[in-house]
């Protein structure tokens, strides 16, 4: 090192003794420091702006939301769901208040002692409930829900209210209950009529919302818009009692009115079940009754059927099914029978119509003018198309016919033939515009979407003749009802439906069902000759009329029979084809009001004739649905130059084999007489009247199925009656009567005293005075009941 002098400027700082040497810190390395520190304040500061940018900006609503939910109680107003009700006011469907019982595991609390109060909550909740499953579900301490009962009654509710609220502690300076279990008002649907129009009123899950039927396809209308009820509540989570409380008041769901008539419909069921059982139907039936001029269903059938209150539940039948089975067969199979009970088979499923589809055939051939009601074709019972051999049913031969005659001897041949001569274009149009080439619309959920038909390309030489006497095609039994509705209405294609008015909570109807036509189909003039030939196919219920038993005396009745055979399906045990068989009738038929159309789908039976499957289901039907409707009663000349009539025999013959009632009640629809039938029996055991008697007709003969001796009535008072109060008055009382004298004056004596007991359906002869000798009103003997009581029943 140089040797400066001692005050030469390059000499330096004279260093300290102690001190280290300085180490210098270059002013380049200073500012680069304090710039990345003043970079890394200003972004932490940018991104600290940024987040509150994005929080007040972007994430200002949900912020608030989480706020709000920490700080507010929002509890959900269930809306009452609309009910049900028939054309005549009857309730079908309605629902119940229950209460939902809920507990929060996760704020028990160490030191709660949740074997005893799973004990306490079973003993609460009664039949059902395991003290094991409620323990297993409390002690999820991360669960922050548990159901411990969705619709509880009102007691079991209160009780365990009042448990859980038995004792309070503090915690965090706020009291609240010990139980974290919560009750809430709820409610469950309810079918008052049980297994009764199950198909068309479907169901509802546990929710309470619709899955089936109308409370599905109606879902939106009947249950309404939930309210809310806002208040503010504590850390943890209880409600504090304020005045800032805030209710939006639920809407309540619109109430159903439909065209169904629960009368009709009952009547529908009951004939309906007895015909699948009786012809051990393997694949259910449909029964339905039709306004052919406004297309609304006044009944509607599927059997079996299934309760929507329980709509888990399988019949007896079907539970037979199961057994024996293993887990993974029984599982599957369940949910199968559970769909099919469901499932309405008027509108989800295909058919072939058969030989009802010659009403469309003959409707198309006529409207068309391809051909007049005197076309006449030659049967000699066998046909062949292209190779395919076609014959006429039983291997009838008919011989030459006209139109009307070849519908009523339902010829395939001469079908075969109309359908040639019609051409595949034109039946095609006819086939489309009649509506089945698109669902019908009906106001039901799930509804066939699938069509199986051949479009105009594909209506080849085979496929037009067998389309023309229904068994090429398959249809759903709402698409062939609607179109024979069309073919006798005058033509018009109708819209079916099942609502008739929507009403709002307040009373308002705010939507009514479509009663106008969609189309013209077919002119009105060949519309009536239409139900001309399908009246001859009845024919008054005369011997040998294919249609004689839907005939029902003082009704005029069109109507036409349908035996088609499942092509498409595995043969049945006998080797022959599955089938089904269908009959479809017209009242009256010379201006029609109504349709009633029964399907059996693969009946085990010995014969295939809908004579005898389908036919008398439709016939006993309409002895019923008629005089309530009350269709005006046309009797024939010939029935009215003879109004006095034999009772048949409804017992066992000289062949001693019995007879089935509702058979016996087809023999009874024909002679002009109302029928009773009490019992469960399937065979006619008494009858009275009995038979071989001569009676008005339009008189009552009883039916017993469970005993050989009949019930008994009591005999009213007619003296001092005229005759349409008398007649009244003993049909309540489950009389019949005779006349003698002036018929339009006062009863002056009666055969059978007043007050006597006598068998149900006795004759009581009235002689009648002419008016100006009316007799006064007499006293009513001591003891005698009114009118009203007469016709209750007495074991004899």
């Amino acid at each position: 090192m140089p040797n400066y002098p001692q005050n030469d400027p390059r000499r330096g700082r004279p260093r300290q003794e102690g001190r280290p040497p300085e180490k210098g810190v270059p002013a380049l390395l200073k500012g680069r420091t304090w710039l990345l520190w003043g970079v890394m304040l200003i972004c932490g500061f940018g991104v600290l702006v940024a987040r509150l940018a994005w929080w007040q900006l972007v994430q200002r609503e949900d912020m608030q939301a989480k706020a709000a939910s920490q700080q507010l109680l929002d509890t959900t107003l269930t809306a009452q769901r609309g009910d049900i009700y028939d054309s005549n006011g009857n309730l079908l469907a309605t629902s119940s208040v229950v209460w939902k019982i809920e507990a929060a595991p996760n704020q028990f609390g160490e030191n709660a002692d949740l074997v005893q109060i799973s004990k306490d909550l079973a003993g609460y909740l009664g039949e059902g409930y395991f003290y094991e499953e409620i323990l297993a579900g409390l002690s999820d301490s991360e669960s922050s829900y548990y159901l411990l009962a969705r619709q509880a009654d009102k007691p079991v509710a209160q009780a365990i209210q009042e448990y859980a609220s038995a004792k309070t502690v503090k915690e965090d300076g706020y009291e609240r209950a010990a139980l974290p279990i919560y009750v809430t008002q709820s409610s469950k649907r309810v079918y008052p009529y049980g297994n009764f129009l199950p198909q068309v009123l479907g169901f509802c899950n546990a929710d309470g919302e619709g899955v089936y039927g109308l409370e599905k396809s109606y879902e939106d209308t009947l249950a309404g818009t939930p309210g809310r009820v806002v208040t503010i509540r504590n850390p943890l989570g209880d409600e504090i009692p304020n005045d800032s409380e805030t209710t939006y008041p639920a809407k309540e769901g619109s109430d159903l009115y439909l065209t169904i008539d629960a009368n009709i419909q009952a009547i529908v069921e009951k004939y309906l079940a007895n015909s699948v059982k009786v012809n051990n139907v393997q694949q259910r039936g449909v029964g339905l009754v039709m306004n052919v001029n406004t297309g609304e269903i006044l009944a509607m059938a599927v059997e079996n059927g299934f309760d929507p209150n329980d709509p888990f539940a399988l019949s007896e039948e079907d539970m037979a099914k199961l057994e024996g089975l293993s887990d993974e067969e029984y599982t599957p199979l369940q949910g199968q029978l559970r769909e099919a009970q469901w499932k309405n088979k008027a509108i989800t499923e295909l058919y072939y119509p058969g030989s009802v589809f010659k009403i469309v055939t003959t409707a198309a051939a006529l409207d068309s003018g391809k051909a007049t009601p005197a076309a006449s074709f030659a049967c000699g019972g066998d046909y062949t198309v292209a190779d395919i051999h076609y014959g006429c049913a039983s291997g009838a031969v008919h011989g030459v016919q006209d139109m009307a005659l070849a519908l009523r001897n339902s010829c395939n041949i001469y079908y075969i033939q109309l359908g040639q001569q019609i051409g595949a274009s034109t039946f095609y149009d006819y086939f489309s515009a009649f509506g089945f080439t698109e669902p019908t619309g009906i106001d039901l959920p799930y509804e066939t979407q699938y069509m199986q038909y051949y479009d105009r390309e594909g209506l080849g030489v085979v496929q037009l003749a067998s389309s023309s006497f229904g068994q090429a095609q398959k249809i759903t039994p709402i698409q062939m009802a609607t179109a024979v509705a069309a073919a006798v209405n005058g033509g018009y294609l109708v819209q079916p439906h099942v609502v008739s008015q929507v009403v709002d909570a307040d009373g308002n109807v705010t939507a009514t069902g479509q009663t106008e036509p969609k189309r013209q189909v077919i002119s009105e003039e060949v519309s009536a000759v239409i139900c001309s030939m399908m009246e001859n196919v009845v024919e008054s219920g005369k011997q040998g009329a294919p249609g004689r038993n839907a005939y029902v005396a003082g009704y005029r009745v069109g109507g036409k029979s349908g035996t088609s055979e499942k092509l498409d399906e595995e043969r049945n045990a006998y080797g022959g084809y599955r089938f089904a068989s269908s009959f479809c009738a017209i009242v009256p038929a010379d201006d029609p009001e109504i349709l009633v159309m029964v399907i059996l789908d693969d009946p085990d039976t010995a014969t295939d004739s809908s004579l005898y499957l389908s036919g008398p289901c439709v016939g006993n039907i309409i002895s019923e649905v008629a005089p309530y409707l009350g269709i005006e009663v046309e009797y024939t000349e010939e029935e009215l130059a003879n109004p006095m009539v034999t009772v048949p025999n409804c017992l066992p013959g000289s062949d001693g084999n019995p007879v089935e009632w509702s058979l016996a009640q087809v023999e009874l629809n024909k002679k002009g007489f109302e029928h009773k039938t009490t019992g469960e029996g399937q065979y006619v055991l008494y009858q009275y009247p009995a038979a071989y008697t001569k009676l008005r007709i339009g008189s009552t003969v009883y039916l017993y199925t469970d005993s050989a001796e009949g019930a008994l009535t009591t005999v009213p008072n007619m003296v001092g009656r005229d005759v349409e109060s008398a007649q009244t008055l003993l049909k309540s009382a489950n009389l019949n009567y005779a006349l003698t004298g002036d018929s339009t004056g006062t009863i002056t004596a009666q055969d059978v005293e007043a007050g006597s007991s006598v068998q149900m359906g006795t004759v009581v002869t009235l002689t009648v005075t002419a008016s100006e000798a009316q007799a006064p009103l007499q006293d009513k003997p001591e003891g005698e009941e009114t009118g009203e009581e007469t016709g209750e029943e007495t074991a004899g």
